[in-house]
Formats: structure tokens, C-alpha cells, sequence
């Protein structure tokens, strides 16, 4: 019969939580980029360019129709070392580009979803005032799209925390792997993995938090 060590437990929470700081640097490294990007790839789907939409669509579908660890995998192993100014990066940022990757496709559809949720009559009479297309979407449109899209930002923010676990199987030492390190060495898997499900489970908590007194925050102003 299996017994629970408690000792062992307690040394797995230490050991892993020294990995949070990768984990947590994974997560935000890779959320701002892919929130940059899309931004980016929102306002270019707004294009009446049929070509840009066609590779838009195509470029969105192949991340969101293709699991996370296949890219990982396709990315790390297959083309990154093909790419001379990303042949020797190390496996962190490496990790942080491709969590990017896939991310941004989910966040463009949310940040142009909103986009067009707005009163398409304010662009007018942002237009009408005297402003330019990129002053109206700066002052009013963005701002107001960034409150309507907040809640499903915050989403695709707590998924990417939890995708940032499959970035282990590339070799990024972060609280999944250390787990798996500990594990392997002391075979004590249910104190191992109950630590760092404990872990995550903690981290989201705050997040979600994070997320409601954001969202309450933003909505006061309304």
C-alpha cells in the first residue's frame, strides 16, 4: 500500500517553486508578445487587401487548428535551428516566441472582434472632427475595443499560464520539468505531481482574481 510522505511532499513545493520565476517569465514574456502581435494582425484583418486577409486566415487557422506541442516541437527541433538569427537562442526565449505564436491567432480574433463592436458612427465622427484614421483608432476605437475585449484577453492570458507546462517537453526547465526531474530521481510521483498541481492551481487563483478586480475596475468607468 502506498504511503504519503509529507516529507517528500514539502520538498517537492520547495523545489519546484524555485522554478515559478521561469514559469511566470514564460507566461508574460510570451503574453505581451503575442499581444503586440495581435494588435498587428487585428488591424491588418480590417484591410479590404484580399491577399492580406487570405494569408491572415490561413496563418490564424494553422495555429488554432494545430495542437500547442506539435509547434513546439516543429518550431524548436525543425525550423528555428534553420534560421540563422535564431539557430543558437536559447530555450527560454525560444519558448517564449512560440507560446507568442500561437497565442497572438487566438488574441487577433478577440481584439477584431471588438474592434468591430464599436459603433462604426464614432470612426465618422472621429473622421469629421478633423482626425486621422490612426488618431481616431488611438483615442477612441482602441480604447474602447480594450474594454470590450478584456474578459477574453484575461482568458487567453490564464491559458497561455497553463500552456506554458507543454514548453517542458522542448527542455525549459520550468515547474513541470522540475517536477518530472524530482520525480524521476526520488519516485515519489504522487507528492511530486500534487506540488506542482497545487502550484499552478494557486497561481490561476490569483490570476482569476487579478482578472475579476480588472474587470469590476473597468466597468466602474462605464
Amino acid at each position: 500500500m502506498y504511503h504519503f510522505s509529507t516529507e517528500a511532499f514539502g520538498e517537492a513545493l520547495r523545489t519546484i517553486a524555485g522554478a515559478v520565476h521561469i514559469t511566470l517569465g514564460l507566461t508574460f514574456g510570451s503574453f505581451i508578445l503575442a499581444f503586440v502581435l495581435a494588435i498587428f494582425m487585428a488591424m491588418l484583418s480590417l484591410s479590404k487587401n484580399r491577399v492580406i486577409q487570405w494569408i491572415l486566415r490561413v496563418w490564424i487557422s494553422l495555429f488554432r487548428g494545430t495542437p500547442l506541442l506539435a509547434q513546439l516541437f516543429f518550431f524548436v527541433y525543425g525550423l528555428f535551428p534553420l534560421i540563422p538569427g535564431l539557430k543558437d537562442m536559447a530555450l527560454l526565449p525560444k519558448g517564449i516566441l512560440c507560446l507568442a505564436l500561437a497565442f497572438s491567432a487566438f488574441m487577433s480574433e478577440t481584439i477584431r472582434g471588438a474592434i468591430q463592436s464599436v459603433d462604426k458612427g464614432q470612426m465618422e465622427a472621429c473622421l469629421s472632427c478633423g482626425m486621422t484614421t490612426g488618431q481616431a483608432y488611438r483615442r477612441v476605437v482602441l480604447p474602447q475595443a480594450f474594454h470590450l475585449a478584456v474578459p477574453s484577453l484575461m482568458n487567453n492570458f490564464i491559458e497561455c499560464f497553463k500552456g506554458t507546462a507543454l514548453v517542458s517537453m522542448v527542455g525549459v526547465t520550468d515547474m513541470m520539468l522540475t517536477a518530472k526531474m524530482l520525480t524521476a530521481r526520488n519516485l515519489r510521483f504522487v507528492e511530486g505531481y500534487l506540488a506542482v498541481l497545487l502550484l499552478y492551481w494557486v497561481i490561476n487563483m490569483v490570476f482569476v482574481a487579478i482578472q475579476k478586480r480588472l474587470e469590476l475596475r473597468l466597468d466602474a468607468k462605464y
